[in-house]
């Protein structure tokens, strides 16, 4: 393994700050795998057409 271990215990158990920490890191990670179900529909603006423009109806 090269660089810096993410969770690194020099004496006894981590802290419980560090615990949350890493925890908050893992469930963000998890969740990012999953699509949101309740996700907000996609939308877009129609193309611009410059008034008078020949193509302007062909949508």
């Amino acid at each position: 393994m090269t660089g810096t271990p993410f969770l690194r215990v020099d004496r006894g158990a981590p802290d419980p700050e560090e615990l949350a920490a890493v925890t908050v890191a893992v469930l963000a990670l998890l969740r990012v795998d999953e699509p949101a179900p309740a996700a907000a529909p996609t939308w877009s603006l129609p193309p611009y057409h410059a008034p008078g423009a020949w193509n302007q109806y062909s949508r």
